[in-house]
């Protein structure tokens, strides 16, 4: 059997070697910052549009950035390698040797420019990140990365370590054992409603895996999903996130964050299987930014 889609996971650990005073939602300022940088690592002619270029198929910023038409569909194509920030909802400032943790999330064969995405991030780091990076401050080295999956160290800050960078088949993730979920939206959820319903958080789950699947996979069909469940108990956070695209003017986007408890009153083997893999592909809109991303809260 081909595999559905392979899945590559790594959390980064930033240390930051000045000052720092981050912004309150870094997921746009992550992206941007880290595309610009990627962009001067990869391209060999920072003029020319990238729609034109001859070598763009073969272009990591391309895909992660700029490429508009997806495989299927109409909507802007998924990403083929999401950064996923830390949030905290509020500002964070230090003084010095600040570490915070981000993670990356690979699709497909794109697991293959983990070496790219590396030296990316690591000339976000040297320019810094954020609108006071300009005053000397907010920069960072990667310390380290650990394969999520395997829990091996893929880099030491000085060797990069591909060997132990593990992938999965997302159709090999386990289902979910237990008629409880107590769910924690660790980075916003910018869909229309919250908190969501059960049935409504798997359809968010399976929906965000076809486009990916549809993307990097095989492009099989994702069977549906039988699942009925009732909200037990919700904590809601509204927040307000600034945006920055080069193809939108939107500026603003909402989002929520909370934890919700679900008791299952049935749920089939698909489902169970989806709950788990939203923990680690996440639900909803705007993936590209890092939003939607899920933990299960003991």
């Amino acid at each position: 059997m081909s595999e559905l889609l392979t899945v590559s996971k790594i959390t980064l650990d930033l240390h930051f070697t000045t000052p720092a005073k981050l912004p309150y939602w870094m997921g746009s300022a992550f992206r941007g910052g880290f595309g610009q940088n990627l962009r001067r690592a990869c391209c060999t002619n920072l003029n020319k549009d990238c729609q034109v270029c001859d070598t763009k198929e073969n272009c990591l910023f391309y895909y992660t950035h700029m490429k508009m038409k997806a495989e299927r569909g109409y909507a802007p194509p998924q990403k083929p390698i999401i950064l996923i920030p830390p949030f905290f909802g509020k500002e964070m400032c230090f003084e010095k040797d600040g570490h915070l943790d981000a993670e990356l999330l690979f699709f497909g064969d794109f697991r293959k420019y983990l070496p790219h995405a590396f030296l990316g991030m690591s000339l976000l780091g040297q320019t810094g990140i954020g609108s006071v990076r300009c005053y000397g401050r907010n920069r960072f080295e990667i310390a380290s990365a650990t394969c999520n999956f395997s829990g091996q160290n893929v880099y030491d800050g000085k060797t990069i370590n591909l060997t132990n960078l593990m992938s999965m088949d997302v159709s090999d993730v386990a289902g979910y054992d237990g008629n409880y979920a107590k769910i924690g939206f660790k980075t916003p959820f910018t869909g229309r409603t919250f908190p969501l319903e059960f049935s409504d958080l798997l359809y968010l789950v399976r929906n965000r895996l076809i486009r990916f699947v549809n993307e990097y996979g095989n492009k099989e069909k994702i069977p549906e999903f039988i699942a009925k469940g009732n909200i037990k108990n919700c904590s809601k956070h509204y927040h307000e996130l600034p945006r920055r695209s080069m193809r939108s003017d939107k500026t603003l986007f909402k989002g929520y964050t909370g934890v919700i408890e679900y008791d299952i009153k049935e749920m089939d083997d698909v489902g169970r299987w989806l709950l788990n893999l939203g923990l680690i592909i996440g639900c909803g809109p705007d993936s590209s930014f890092g939003c939607g991303f899920l933990q299960n809260i003991d």
